[in-house]
Parts: C-alpha cells; structure tokens; sequence
C-alpha cells in the first residue's frame, strides 16, 4: 500500500540505483497506475537525475544517497555546488514543512501586522528565511512558557518551529555523514535562489505574448 501513496519519483530513483529495473515492469502485489509512474519519471528527468534512456545520471546517482523527497535533494546538491548549503538545507527543511506563519480567520489584520517583520522586498524565500532566523536567535533561547507566548504574540505555530527544527537537524546530519559542507558562509541571494529553482522547475511560470 505505501508503494500506491508515496512519491514514485523516490521510487524510481530508488529502484534504478538498485537495478532492480522498471517499476512497471517490476511484479508488485499492487502496482502502482502506470501514469504515475510516468510522473515519477518525468520529475526525475526535469531534475536531471536520468537521461535520455532512462539511466541514472551523476546528480541521479548523487541524489539516490540523499533519504529525502528528489526534489528536496536536488536543492540540496544545488546548494553544495553553489556554496549556500547552510542556507539551503534551512530552506529545504521549511518547505517541508506546513507554513509557521498562523493567519486566524479572526485576526487576519494582526497577522499581517506581526508578520510584516519578516516581509522581504523581492522573495518569498527570503522572508521563509527571515522566520527561521528569527525563531532561531529570538524565540528557541526562551524558557518554554515564553517560547509559547512569543510564539503566539508573533502568530507563529510552536508546533511547526519545532517540525521544522526537527526535519533540519536531520538534513544536516544527511549532509555531513556524505561529506558536504555544511559551514554558514557569506550570504549570496543569487546563489541561493538558483539552488532553490533546480528542485522547483515546475513551479516556474512563463509569460507568452
């Protein structure tokens, strides 16, 4: 059954670098429908991670030792080669995550006005970040009782703070048990942002005539 609900990119990827062959030709209890199957691959195609013939390439074989979602890794790789893993790995974690970012229906307004402190001009990404730092330096050091009264005065979701905590730790460790460097270095928005985009190429809107 989990086979039919997780994301077949995973499983192709997965099953290639183990040449265990085609998931559709592989004799599952349940196979998984054929189109998501051609979903899966097609993802794995837009990250790079197989060619033409449908072998793994370099980043697919890099990807295959990340235990993450191949789009997630794919920003990670990006970040290792662009020397913004730390930021990277932040970011990546958050979208895995539920948005912290609390918006009750009845205090719409105060919302907004408590969240405008993490508002960046020109990037969603950016202001992500903003929130992380801002629980990281402002909030975490707190006793527990404060960490959730600053929590709710910011309209931030305790709960998701520590989601996100907890799946970051983990990435990190991913990251270094493979070697990477996961040292803060210089802050660079342009490279942040295009190891972002390698794992969000569906996301990408084109504007025709």
């Amino acid at each position: 059954p989990e086979i039919l609900r997780t994301n077949l990119a995973s499983v192709v990827l997965q099953m290639s670098a183990l040449k265990l062959g085609r998931p559709d030709r592989f004799p599952f209890v349940e196979p998984p429908d054929s189109r998501l199957i051609r979903d899966g691959y097609d993802t794995l195609t837009e990250l790079g991670a197989i060619d033409d013939e449908g072998e793994l390439t370099e980043i697919g074989r890099d990807l295959a030792r990340l235990p993450i979602d191949p789009r997630v890794g794919r920003m990670v790789l990006a970040g290792r080669d662009e020397g913004c893993l730390h930021d990277v790995l932040i970011l990546a974690a958050g979208l895995s995550v539920q948005d912290p970012r609390d918006r009750p229906a009845e205090l719409q307004n105060e919302a907004d006005q408590a969240h405008e402190k993490f508002a960046h001009e020109t990037s969603d990404f950016m202001s992500l970040l903003n929130v992380w730092h801002f629980y990281h330096d402002s909030i975490r050091p707190l006793s527990r009782s404060k960490r959730t009264k600053a929590c709710r005065q910011n309209f931030l979701s305790e709960r998701r703070l520590i989601e996100w905590s907890e799946v970051l730790s983990q990435l990190r460790q991913i990251a270094r048990e493979l070697g990477f460097d996961t040292a803060v270095r210089a802050h660079n928005d342009d490279a942040l942002h295009r190891a972002l985009l390698t794992g969000l190429l569906n996301n990408v809107g084109v504007l025709d005539e």
